[in-house]
This record gives structure tokens, C-alpha cells and sequence, in this order.
């Protein structure tokens, strides 16, 4: 009995003992994670450094390019030079604009009186010429020519009278001509109207037009004797002055000694001129007569100058005696005073038989 008691004991130990295990380890398996995966086995390799990455830099505009303006093929250069649009292609050159209130200062030191006489024309005064002693119609072809020495054809320009019943009509076209007409085209026309009185030309107004690349542009003056007042300027911007005794435009004043028929005397003159646009008093010399060669052949002509001024344009020209002092050639000076072109007669009309006169 003992020994079944004895062994009984043993066995529930042995269950108990058992049992007591597979609590606990049922508890553990509850409470533990999963095992971990086992982790990829490592390899190791030599293998050469790359070179590293090159950082890219900020984006950025490429640099312009110098822009340029593709133009229509250039016809070749001309060999002449550009005839300067600011200056005329005949005549006296028109001066800066502004009014001279002083037209009757004093003469220039050193200098005789000036003979203005010849040229007052007081309305009280004026009478008709009776009989014309030269031929009513004429024409003067000129060559314009720019530079010194012989200088370069640039132009042409026809100047032109006409009188009647004491009354005259003076006209001067001129234009470009050749490669200058292609480049800098222009055109200038000068028409000056009056009576023609015992002292000379009484004009009664004067108008200028001037086309550049096909824009005209318009200027004239009014001489208004009864009232002694000259309008002179563009349409829009018109001004007044006094209009003194004696007063002529840049036609008349070139063409005066021909319908006087009077020849200049060597001297100095103080003219009131006006042209178109501006009105002042040109200072102007009279020298002896000289020979000069032209391409209508030598004449006796008379020099007259205007007198220079600091950063103005005068002009120079020859009155031929042989032909009743009309103009056969008009010098032109720039501001600095440096010689810039002329133009020069080469044929002339006169009468209605059309006497010529050519090369």
C-alpha cells in the first residue's frame, strides 16, 4: 500500500510537473514577437570610386547676340559727296531765323556810307520804268557743284524772268541730280513777284518751297508798302516787322542790277532781305571788276560778297557785265566759314530770239 501511495505521488508530480511547463510556455508564445527574419547575408566588393556627380549650374539666358537691323541691299556708295541738306542749292543760303529790329544801325566801322539810295523804294516814289531797255524773257541753266577744286556735279537749277506793264516775275527751280538724286532727292523752288520802279525792284512777295524724300514744306513773305509792314514765315507761325525803303528777297536782290541796268559800285551795301522764313539786313561788298573763266566762256563780271558772320552761311557772286550783270555764278560758304559748292552758268537765253549762250 505504501508503495502504491508511494508511487501515485510520484506520477501527479510528474503530471503537475509537465503541466506546469506547458503553462508557461504557452505564455511565452503569447507574449514574444516573431522571430526575426534573417537578415540578407553581406557581401563585400571592390569597385573603383566614380567621380562625382558635377552640380549643374543655374539655369541662365544665353548671351544676346548684338542685335542688328537687316536693311535692303545697299546700293554701292556713291562717289560724290551727300550735298548737306541744311544747305541751298542756290542762292544766298538762308540764315538762322530770328528778326533783326535793327535795320537801320549804324554802318560798319571804317566803311563809306552805304549807297541805299540806289535801292530805297519809297512807295510815294515808285513809278513804272517806261521802256525796257533789255530783253523781257530770259532763262540762266546752272550746274550745281559741290566741293572744292572743280568740285562734283550734284544739281542742276533754271532761273528764269519775265517783265511786263512794269511788273516781273522771277522763278529759280533746282534740283539734285545723279546718285545724290537717288540718295538725298530735293527739290527748291523761289518765285518773286513786284513792280519794277525807276531804282529797281519793288517786290510784292516772295514764296519758297522745299520737297525733301517727298515732303514739301512752304514759307512766304508779304510786302505790304502802303502800310510799311512785311509777313513773313510758315503758314502756321506767320510774323510781322517793320518793311523798310529799300527791302528785297533773296530773287531780287540777285536779279536787281539787271533791271536797273546800273552797274554796282565797289562798296559796301546794307540790304534788308528777307527769305521766306526770316527777315535781317545782309552786309554785302562790292569789289572791281575782274575776268573770270565759266563754261560759257570768259566775262568781265562784278564780285559781290556778303560779309561773314560767326556761325553763319554767306554767299559770293559774279554779275557778267556782257550780259547786263545777270548772275553766272553763286559761291556758297559754310558756318566756319569754309568754301562749300556753287553753282555756275552754263547757258543762257535771252530775248525772243533766244540768243544763247553755251558751252
Amino acid at each position: 500500500m505504501r508503495i502504491h501511495a508511494t508511487t501515485t505521488r510520484l506520477t501527479l508530480a510528474i503530471v503537475g510537473s509537465l503541466a506546469l511547463h506547458a503553462l508557461v510556455i504557452s505564455s511565452a508564445r503569447l507574449e514574444m514577437a516573431p522571430p526575426p527574419q534573417p537578415e540578407a547575408p553581406l557581401e563585400a566588393r571592390l569597385v573603383p570610386t566614380p567621380p562625382p556627380a558635377v552640380k549643374p549650374l543655374p539655369a541662365t539666358a544665353p548671351a544676346r547676340k548684338p542685335r542688328t537691323r537687316h536693311a535692303a541691299a545697299k546700293l554701292p556708295a556713291p562717289p560724290i559727296p551727300v550735298v548737306a541738306t541744311s544747305t541751298p542749292l542756290f542762292v544766298p543760303p538762308e540764315l538762322d531765323y530770328e528778326v533783326t529790329p535793327e535795320l537801320e544801325e549804324a554802318p560798319v566801322a571804317g566803311a563809306e556810307p552805304l549807297p541805299t539810295e540806289r535801292l530805297a523804294l519809297a512807295p510815294e516814289s515808285v513809278s513804272a520804268v517806261p521802256v525796257d531797255p533789255q530783253p523781257r524773257k530770259g532763262r540762266i541753266e546752272y550746274a550745281i557743284l559741290y566741293g572744292s577744286g572743280d568740285g562734283l556735279p550734284v544739281g542742276r537749277a533754271v532761273q528764269s524772268w519775265e517783265m511786263q506793264d512794269g511788273r516781273y516775275v522771277l522763278a529759280s527751280d533746282a534740283e539734285t541730280t545723279g546718285l545724290v538724286d537717288v540718295f538725298v532727292p530735293q527739290q527748291l523752288r523761289y518765285v518773286s513777284q513786284g513792280r519794277i520802279t525807276s531804282e529797281g525792284l519793288r517786290p510784292d512777295s516772295f514764296l519758297i518751297t522745299r520737297t525733301r524724300r517727298g515732303k514739301t514744306e512752304e514759307a512766304r513773305a508779304r510786302f505790304d508798302w502802303n502800310n510799311g509792314q512785311i509777313l513773313y514765315g510758315y503758314a502756321r507761325e506767320q510774323k510781322a516787322a517793320a518793311l523798310t525803303a529799300g527791302t528785297q528777297d533773296l530773287m531780287s536782290l540777285v536779279y536787281h542790277y539787271h533791271f536797273t541796268l546800273a552797274p554796282p559800285k565797289p562798296g559796301r551795301l546794307r540790304v534788308p532781305v528777307t527769305s521766306g522764313k526770316r527777315f535781317e539786313t545782309y552786309e554785302v561788298e562790292v569789289f572791281p571788276e575782274e575776268v573770270i573763266d565759266t563754261p560759257i566762256g570768259q566775262l568781265w563780271a562784278v564780285p559781290m560778297k556778303q560779309l561773314a558772320r560767326p556761325g553763319k552761311e554767306h554767299f559770293e557772286m559774279w554779275l557778267a557785265v556782257q550780259y547786263n550783270y545777270l548772275p553766272v555764278r553763286i559761291r556758297h560758304y559754310d558756318r566756319k566759314g569754309a568754301y562749300s559748292g556753287e553753282q555756275i552758268a552754263v547757258e543762257i537765253r535771252v530775248g525772243d530770239a533766244k540768243e544763247m549762250a553755251s558751252r
